[in-house]
Formats: C-alpha cells, sequence, structure tokens
C-alpha cells in the first residue's frame, strides 16, 4: 500500500468513525462526567505508548477511542507516544500487502501530517515535551515503532527511522522476528519459529538504537530475550504496557510480567509502565481503579517507585478494559484511587510522566 492509497483509506475510516460516533451518541447518549482538575494539577502526564486516534489501523473492526486527540487535550497529557505498528502485514493477515519499511512510514507519515498542521508537536528532545499545560497548548507526539520488522535485522535502518523523527522501537510485536521472541501470539497466528532469545541482528539493532539516541522499548519481549537485552544495554529500558503477572510462571503470563522479569527493566534504570487491562485468574483480579492502584503500590515496594509508570495502549484495542475507564481522561480516577491508598503527590508525578521522563532525558537526550 503506498502514501497516496494509505490516505485514502484514513479518510475513508475517518469518515464512517465520525458517522459511527453520531449512532453510538444517539443511541446510548454516555454522559461523561467532568474532570476534578484539581486531581491533575501540576502534572506533567506522559503516555509511554499509544496508538492515538487509532492510526496505525486502515480499516479497524473495533473502534478503539480510549486516545484521541480531543481526549488528550481534554485531560490536558503533555505528551504520548504515536506507536505505528511495523508488523502489520503479518497481523492483518495480509490485509495491508505493503513491505514493512514503507507501510511503516505511512503511518508515521500521518504524524508527522498533524504536527505540519499545527495539532501536535514533534518530540525529537526530551525538552519538546511540554513543562505547563495552556489553553493552546500542543501536545507533544513521541514518534514510535512496535514491532521492529521494518527494519530487516538492519541496523542501519535504525539510523534512517531515527533521521525521520522516530525514538522509541518496540523490538519485537507479534511475529518472532530478524530481532528476537515474543512473550505470547496473538490469536491463532503463527509467529514463526523462535530465535533463543535476541538475535546477532538484534544485539547490534540495540547497540545502535543506544548510541543513535533512541529509547530501546523491551514490551512483547520474551523472558530470554528480556534479559539479553537487558545484559548489554547501557541505558535504560523501557517495558511499555504491561501488568504484574498473577503467576510467577513466565509461560503462563501471556502478556503479563514475572516480578523477575520488572526487576531486569529495574536494573537498568528504566521504567514499567501498566496499562488499563483488567483480567481475573482464580483469586487474582485487577478490574477497577483500586487494584490498578494497589499494583503501582506494589510495584513501588518491590521495584522502587522510580521504576514504575504509565503506558496506555490506547487505540490498541485492549480486550477487557478496568471497570469506569472510558478514555485516557479516566486517568483522574487513578489518581483519586492512588491517593486514597497512601501514595504522594510526588509518587503520582513520578508515575503519571515524571520517570518516563527521566528515561527520555538519559536516552534521547
Amino acid at each position: 500500500m503506498n502514501r497516496r492509497q494509505f490516505l485514502r483509506y484514513s479518510a475513508a475510516w475517518g469518515a464512517s468513525l465520525a458517522f459511527g460516533n453520531i449512532i453510538s451518541s444517539c443511541a446510548q447518549a454516555p454522559i461523561k462526567p467532568a474532570i476534578d482538575k484539581s486531581l491533575l494539577q501540576d502534572l506533567q502526564i506522559i503516555d509511554a505508548h499509544s496508538h492515538p486516534n487509532q492510526f496505525h489501523r486502515y480499516r479497524p473492526s473495533r473502534i478503539d477511542e480510549t486516545s484521541t486527540l480531543k481526549t488528550i487535550k481534554a485531560l490536558g497529557m503533555a505528551a504520548s507516544s504515536f506507536a505505528a505498528v511495523g508488523d502489520m502485514e503479518f497481523f492483518s493477515r495480509g490485509y495491508v500487502s505493503s513491505a514493512a519499511f514503507q507501510n511503516t512510514k505511512a503511518q508515521l507519515n500521518w504524524v508527522k501530517d498533524l504536527a505540519k498542521s499545527g495539532k501536535v508537536k514533534l518530540v525529537l528532545k526530551a525538552s519538546d515535551v511540554p513543562n505547563s499545560i495552556d489553553p493552546g497548548y500542543l501536545p507533544g507526539a513521541i514518534l514510535s515503532i512496535e514491532g521492529g520488522d521494518p527494519l530487516d535485522g538492519n541496523p542501519t535502518r535504525a539510523n534512517e527511522f531515527y533521521r525521520f523523527g522516530v525514538r522509541i522501537i518496540t523490538l519485537v510485536h507479534y511475529r518472532n522476528n530478524e530481532l528476537g521472541d515474543i512473550m505470547a501470539k496473538w490469536g491463532n497466528l503463527d509467529p514463526g519459529p523462535r530465535n533463543n532469545g535476541l538475535t546477532q541482528a538484534g544485539r547490534k539493532v540495540v547497540e545502535r538504537m543506544q548510541d543513535l539516541g533512541m529509547v530501546v522499548d523491551v514490551a512483547h519481549a520474551h523472558p530470554i530475550t528480556l534479559k539479553q537485552i537487558a545484559e548489554m544495554s547501557y541505558n535504560p529500558l523501557l517495558d511499555s504496557h504491561t501488568s504484574l503477572c498473577f503467576v510467577e510462571d513466565s509461560a503462563r503470563c501471556h502478556r503479563f510480567r514475572t516480578w523477575k522479569d520488572m526487576e531486569l527493566v529495574a536494573q537498568t534504570g528504566g521504567v514499567v509502565c501498566t496499562w488499563p487491562f483488567a483480567y481475573k485468574r482464580g483469586n487474582s483480579a485487577r478490574k477497577t481503579f483500586s487494584d490498578w492502584a494497589r499494583e503501582i503500590l506494589e510495584m513501588k515496594k518491590r521495584l522502587g517507585m522510580d521504576h514504575v509508570g504509565l503506558g496506555t495502549d490506547g487505540g490498541g484495542n485492549i480486550p477487557t478494559l478496568i471497570e469506569g475507564y472510558r478514555d485516557v481522561r479516566d486517568l483522574a480516577q487513578l489518581v483519586a484511587a492512588m491517593k486514597e491508598i497512601g501514595l504522594s503527590s510526588e509518587d503520582i508525578k513520578a508515575y503519571m510522566g515524571g520517570n518516563f521522563f527521566r528515561v527520555l532525558q538519559k536516552c534521547i537526550g
């Protein structure tokens, strides 16, 4: 799919989304509670992983409006990752027929066009993230790639994406690619043969990314792949969207992390970011804002507050959401729950963006 086709599909999807919104509004007429702005005072909120406006999908099978430019601005979010999906050809089961490199650039160009039209501000350095929010502010957009497939195992591709403005790459997504192995497959898609961890090409890409000034995101990485990345990294790592696993057996954790895995990220000085994913497994439940807040408290006790952050995966079609979470504006409810269980204002600032901002400062300058 070339850029012209991409834009045509995007326009068609945007029109259908708008029409769908009208129908939904008429049918359900949901009432959105007002945001308690006092809860968000002095917070620099940065989302480490998101797909705002679901821009990565040409014809999404299920509309996900948990992160949009409108809600980002309504919340007063300082910046968000805008993650293009690097394995879209694989993930779409062949609907997207263009090569990963061209397709990923087409997705990223959508974000760059937003910047050209004055709707977002590209974040190329940490200092580009807005410090304060006023009525006319532009949210920061951090160009990201979820799935290193468009690199084709070639570290010089990292150079090209860096020049293009990309500052975060999630090395693997739903395919065991040229860089390493994944945690869990998607549906009935065959992820391909395993590499027994990080490949030699993966090692070179990690080295090149850190030399250039890019954040290495280990989300979706198999525990062996994660361990090998952590052992060779000299900059903080990011695990951009996950939760604490309810057991210590990583083979049963799907997309959740064991304490052992989280500790590997923390030992690099990095940050493990949690999302509004809800689940119930046996006696373990993560279904409410209070559950989410208690998880953050446990992570603080085990990892240290410096190593916990926010990554909503908005636009990524999370299967089941925390009760009452409809979009990023509901992060105000998470802040309230964090306060209620005794997390301090400094803890909340660290979680909502401060820790991730520190990683950006260290990695991208």
